[in-house]
């Protein structure tokens, strides 16, 4: 398996964004939140805009994004400590988890559970889902892609 780590030069870790404190409430614009990912293979052609992070100077109790896929894009099969939901948002794809595949489309909620192997693969007109973990930062979630696509 590839793990991928905050520490890893292909770090998967959403640090341009700005914190706030935990006790402060904010809002943001996701459409002003840039793109990552999408070029490299090891985990597909998926790219995501990371909404709410912390870090060790602003904590925040989980985190919050979006998934972005192109027609028939991909994240590859993967697994991670912490359970992960996925909820559609636009367009539809497959998300496979433990080898069950699971429908995804607007309005459709997903569970993954902690250390489940999953991977996704968006239909003929691309998929956007919001994705979450119970963690305080993104850092913390550590990536192990499967060894068939390693």
């Amino acid at each position: 398996m590839t793990t991928l780590t905050a520490h890893d030069p292909f770090s998967i870790v959403a640090d341009n964004i700005s914190t706030e404190p935990s006790s402060t409430a904010f809002s943001l614009d996701a459409a002003n939140v840039p793109l990552e990912g999408g070029t490299d293979p090891t985990f597909g052609t998926v790219r995501w805009r990371t909404l709410i992070n912390g870090n060790s100077d602003s904590p925040k109790e989980f985190v919050l994004g979006i998934a972005e896929f192109e027609p028939h894009g991909t994240l590859l099969p993967h697994r991670h400590d912490a359970a992960e939901f996925y909820f559609g948002l636009e367009g539809s794809g497959i998300v496979t988890i433990d080898g069950t595949p699971h429908e995804m489309r607007p309005g459709v909620a997903l569970y993954v559970p902690a250390d489940a192997e999953h991977d996704t693969v968006a239909g003929p007109d691309g998929l956007r889902f919001s994705y979450g973990f119970a963690e305080a930062s993104f850092a913390d979630i550590h990536y192990r892609f499967s060894a068939a696509n390693s």
